[in-house]
């Protein structure tokens, strides 16, 4: 999504993007995966690009999109909670 004008007094990189799958479910969401400072984005990877560099490296990824149900995403986040605090 194309910004609808420039930002030049946000005094950070910014990105604008259509919240999936509505505003409410992915804010809550992206909070409960850590927010800013785990969020990735990009233009020039695909999300199968993304998991492959995850699985690769062994870090956990978590995808925010159309099909993202609350109580999944929490379940998800716990399992993943498990899992990657046992492989410290």
């Amino acid at each position: 999504m194309k910004t609808p004008h420039s930002l030049p007094k946000l005094p950070v990189a910014n990105a604008l993007w259509k919240a999936q799958p509505d505003l409410p479910t992915a804010s809550e969401a992206w909070i409960l995966a850590g927010g800013a400072h785990h969020t990735v984005f990009s233009h020039a990877l695909n999300l199968n690009d993304m998991r492959q560099f995850a699985e690769m490296h062994d870090i956990e990824i978590t995808v925010i999109d159309n099909d993202t149900r609350l109580p999944a995403f929490k379940d998800a986040l716990r399992w993943n909670e498990v899992y990657y605090g046992f492989r410290r």
